[in-house]
């Protein structure tokens, strides 16, 4: 029998990246759980199923950066025959003896982004993501073939200085210089470990060739607000025509996915040119997302201070969506990450314009007001230990996680990572042998509210999810064993003690 050639460029990532997620992207959590708390079984069927397979050993879906390099790669000349957004389960219809990159995406590679603290808390070992990365790096195929293996996304610079088998770390956006960067790889040429893709214009964001996880559709890139810990923050503003835009919504319609969720890092910033939202741009984009006739619609990111200069254009996009009757609500990553003014203007000083850095905890709790009156569930971030933080600064942030208790979200304590591609980039990151009973206390309240709010997410996500009776009968049953299960922690954090 003869052997598989393979694809000569070769996309995909481990299955905590390749995952559906039964629906519910939040399930994408339990990636950045150690992986000595859960069975394989019960993770990979009751949270990260893996995305389904087409026939040639490609990926039905895949992360939406990874569709873009996909698309950029065919538009710079490659062809469909050299190009394959392979399924991390059938590598051996992918990878061969002519494959010459392997293309990995990946968001958090090594567990450093979301919640590494996890790790050090409860000490049971590497999470599920960084496993599974490390096992993909290790395939066999991979091994025998030994093409060049290239990590781009958000989480490439976790490799930096990590002894992993990775060839080349690709920083920066890859529809710009990745095509050839492949060609002088195949050509043989010396190619630097570290590698930085240039900006792409908005209109030249190329239109997905196929189907991406959550239906994810990119409107546009970068943030203007310059917040000193945070690597979009680097990215210059841009936004996508809408057309562009519609065209990506379609294809994953035409793939059979349901539910849109429209990214950029502050979706209000959509067609604006200083610090309020155009009202006109975002509501026509809406529009005419609606029209196209996806179950739910979604957003990513919210910056706070955005909606707090427009509530109204918050309240006309739930009507346009029909929340209340078309779908029962709209969600949002949301970054609060501090209730310090003093810390606001340390790191973020544009964080809460057209507002004013003094009045941030009040524009949060307007804006969580503003989300309950009108079906939306906020995932607020909250970052722990930035340079010059004191105890005094986090009683304002727990004074202000307090003041919310009663909306229904999610609130996620992130310990401060140093980012290399940004202004903290020198910065010594922030460890739980750093943290103040402050610190616990904060992480034990934002504990106690996740598991207060808990039931409810899970009830009203059951209509964006795929899963049947038995995954969510599971589900409410691991809900149950976490609350038991971590109660010990939480009880030990509200005293402002470590967990351990």
């Amino acid at each position: 029998m003869a052997q598989f050639p393979g694809k000569r460029i070769v996309l995909t990532s481990d299955t905590t990246m390749m995952s559906s997620y039964h629906g519910g992207v939040m399930l994408g959590f339990a990636a950045i759980m150690p992986r000595a708390t859960l069975p394989d079984w019960i993770f990979q069927n009751f949270f990260c199923p893996p995305v389904p397979a087409l026939e040639d050993g490609s990926a039905a879906t895949a992360p939406c950066g990874m569709r873009k390099v996909e698309a950029a790669l065919l538009e710079s000349g490659f062809s469909r025959d050299e190009v394959m957004v392979a399924h991390p389960l059938h590598l051996d219809r992918a990878i061969g003896p002519e494959t010459r990159i392997v293309g990995i995406t990946h968001d958090d590679p090594m567990g450093k982004i979301a919640l590494r603290e996890i790790e050090d808390i409860i000490r049971r070992g590497p999470p599920f993501n960084r496993s599974r990365f490390i096992e993909l790096l290790s395939h066999p195929l991979i091994r025998e073939h030994r093409p060049r293996v290239v990590l781009g996304g958000n989480g490439a610079w976790e490799v930096m200085g990590e002894k992993v088998d990775v060839d080349h770390i690709y920083l920066g956006e890859g529809e710009s210089d990745f095509p050839e960067i492949c060609r002088q790889i195949i050509r043989g040429e010396n190619v630097p470990e570290v590698l930085r893709g240039s900006a792409v214009p908005g209109d030249k964001i190329p239109v997905n060739r196929g189907a991406t996880i959550g239906g994810i559709v990119e409107i546009g890139r970068g943030c203007w607000r310059g917040c000193a810990f945070c690597s979009p923050t680097m990215r210059s503003v841009r936004h996508r025509p809408i057309e562009n835009i519609l065209k990506d919504v379609r294809v994953n319609l035409e793939c059979g996915q349901e539910d849109i969720i429209l990214h950029s890092e502050d979706v209000f910033s959509y067609g604006s040119k200083g610090t309020r939202p155009n009202e006109k741009k975002m509501t026509e984009l809406v529009t005419e997302v609606k029209k196209l006739g996806p179950k739910t619609m979604d957003f990513s990111h919210l910056s706070l201070a955005s909606v707090h200069s427009n509530q109204g254009l918050l309240r006309e996009i739930s009507k346009i969506v029909g929340i209340g009757s078309d779908q029962n609500h709209m969600s949002a990553w949301i970054g609060i990450e501090t209730g310090s003014c003093r810390i606001l203007k340390m790191h973020m000083p544009q964080k809460a314009l057209p507002g004013e850095t003094e009045n941030w905890p009040q524009i949060v709790e307007d804006c969580y007001r503003l989300f309950d009156e009108e079906s939306w569930l906020p995932v607020a971030s909250l970052v722990l230990g930035l340079p010059g933080e004191t105890a005094e600064d986090v009683i304002r942030t727990t004074e202000l996680v307090e003041s919310l208790k009663d909306y229904t979200g999610l609130m996620l304590p992130l310990f401060f990572t140093t980012i290399a591609e940004t202004k903290l980039g020198g910065t010594r990151g922030f460890s739980k042998a750093d943290a103040l009973p402050e610190h616990w206390h904060l992480v034990g309240l934002c504990l106690e509210y996740n598991l207060k709010h808990l039931k409810k997410l899970h009830q009203l996500y059951k209509e964006r999810m795929t899963a049947g009776p038995l995954v969510h009968a599971a589900l409410t049953g691991v809900n149950l064993i976490a609350d038991v299960a971590l109660n010990k922690y939480l009880k030990r954090m509200k005293r402002g003690e470590p967990p351990n």
